[in-house]
């Protein structure tokens, strides 16, 4: 009975212990919470104090931002009252939005090609002044030259008179012999010597030449083929002491040789400068021609030696050497050698339909 008395009396001082510890605590809470409360209320007064009073522009301002919100309620309000939009409406909005997209696209496109052609406006507009800057430093260069015009004292030159005599034919047995007059340079040719030398070269190596024989009354036709011809004069010496370049050609559609004779332009041949020197080149030649009543001297004048030609022609005069002259713009002259035929390669391509030409008119001596 003892034991048992005790053991309650220790179960109740415990809890007495409880009881105090935790009223301890409740008060420190509601003490915690009357300093807390305590610090907001003055947070709160400080703050308001610390507010500075609202103007009367802030009042109506905050005013009108009250009515659009209650206006823009009352909008989304009646929105929200109204009834769902059907499925018809809907494929409507859908088609309105389709056209929509589609004329945002076009108009994107509209833009991006817009965009191009600002800059290819750009740029031509870039082009044309830089086209604008070259044409006034050409009319700047233009007037400059104008005014150095002006400064220059007018040359005065004297007409030079030709007297043109009455020309006649050239003999039948005549010697004609071919002066090339170029960059006012003289280049004699000599047509005989380099004609009679092929003939003799030839007739030795004929045999060798294939050809076709044409009987015929009289004597036969012979006609010959150009290539081995050609192969055996490559280099052939025509004993030329002028520095004058010979060569052996065949046309494709012509029936005859020819000798290209091409002087050294650059030189070769007798300068105005040299023809009034006493013993040019051109000079002895005239000396060497002047004892042969049969020779016919021929200038090929170039339009760019007239000058030159003039001069020549009076040393040729002076010596009593027979001369004519035609204007030709050639550098070269070519010796047509009419005893040889030979096998045209191909047909010559027939004359255009036109007004037809002047025939070519016999040279003249004068």
């Amino acid at each position: 009975m003892a034991r048992r008395r005790k053991s309650n009396l220790e179960e109740g001082v415990n809890l007495d212990s409880l009881m105090d510890a935790l009223t301890n605590v409740v008060a420190v809470l509601i003490l915690v919470l009357i300093l807390v409360q305590a610090d907001v209320s003055k947070k709160v007064v400080d703050f308001l104090e610390g507010l500075e009073p609202a103007t009367s522009e802030q009042v109506e301002a905050s005013k009108k931002e009250v009515e659009i919100l209650v206006k823009r309620v009352a909008e989304l309000d009646q929105l929200l009252q109204k009834d769902a939009p059907t499925q018809v409406e809907i494929e409507v909005e859908k088609r309105q939005l389709a056209l929509l997209e589609k004329d945002v696209k076009e108009r994107k496109d509209l833009l991006v090609e817009l965009e191009g052609l600002k800059k290819a406006a750009k740029e031509a507009q870039e082009e044309r002044d830089v086209e604008a800057q070259k044409t006034e430093k050409i009319q700047d260069r233009i007037a400059e030259l104008e005014g150095l015009l002006d400064e220059t004292p007018v040359l005065k030159i004297e007409p030079t008179i030709v007297g043109i005599p009455a020309s006649r034919p050239i003999p039948n047995n005549a010697s004609i012999y071919r002066a090339i007059v170029i960059h006012n340079r003289i280049h004699f040719i000599d047509p005989i010597t380099p004609l009679e030398l092929f003939k003799a070269e030839f007739k030795k190596a004929k045999i060798d030449f294939p050809n076709q024989r044409i009987k015929r009354r009289g004597s036969d036709r012979y006609i010959y083929q150009a290539p081995p011809i050609l192969k055996h004069f490559k280099g052939f010496d025509f004993k030329n002491s002028r520095g004058q370049k010979h060569e052996l050609t065949a046309s494709p559609t012509s029936t005859r040789l020819h000798i290209r004779v091409s002087p050294n332009l650059k030189n070769g041949g007798t300068s105005l400068e040299e023809l009034g020197e006493p013993r040019s080149d051109f000079g002895r030649i005239l000396d060497k021609l002047r004892f042969n009543r049969r020779v016919v001297l021929i200038f090929n004048v170039h339009p760019n030696s007239f000058n030159t030609y003039l001069r020549a022609r009076q040393l040729a005069d002076r010596e009593k050497v027979t001369a004519g002259w035609e204007v030709n713009g050639s550098s070269a002259f070519v010796i047509r050698i009419n005893d040889i035929e030979i096998k045209r390669q191909q047909e010559p391509t027939p004359a255009k339909p036109g007004p037809e030409r002047p025939p070519n008119l016999p040279t003249k001596i004068d």
